[in-house]
């Protein structure tokens, strides 16, 4: 990885130095973040679309398996955004759901864009 390149302030969503803490070296970050991105470009618009449908708890499940691995890679307010979105998902009465995921989408598809940037930079 070139010098520096874990701290470069162009990320606002993507936290290389906390990946790379959590996973231990730059080859491990390089070999998770196409996985991140597919997951991302993947999984937002299928929320999107079951929460259209009025599939809360469906949607909720996809969103529990984000949360699972997401907050690996980017700064902590986007993790926490992620936790609240799929909590209330869970809720039997929540409102507001779709207006939370609405405003959480467009960060984890810039996420995604970040984290393919990076690679782009790093290799």
């Amino acid at each position: 990885m070139p010098d520096g390149l874990a701290s470069f302030p162009i990320y606002g969503r993507l936290h290389v130095q906390g990946a790379l803490d959590y996973l231990g070296d730059a080859q491990a970050l390089q070999d998770m973040l196409p996985i991140l991105c597919a997951t991302l470009e993947k999984d937002v618009p299928a929320v999107a679309l079951l929460l259209a449908q009025g599939e809360r708890y469906a949607a909720a499940r996809c969103l529990h398996s984000l949360k699972g691995f997401v907050p690996v890679f980017c700064h902590e307010d986007l993790g926490a955004e992620l936790v609240a979105v799929e909590r209330l998902c869970c809720s039997a009465d929540a409102p507001g759901i779709d207006a939370a995921f609405d405003h959480l989408a467009p960060k984890l598809l810039l996420l995604a864009k970040e984290a393919a940037h990076y690679l782009v930079q790093a290799g």
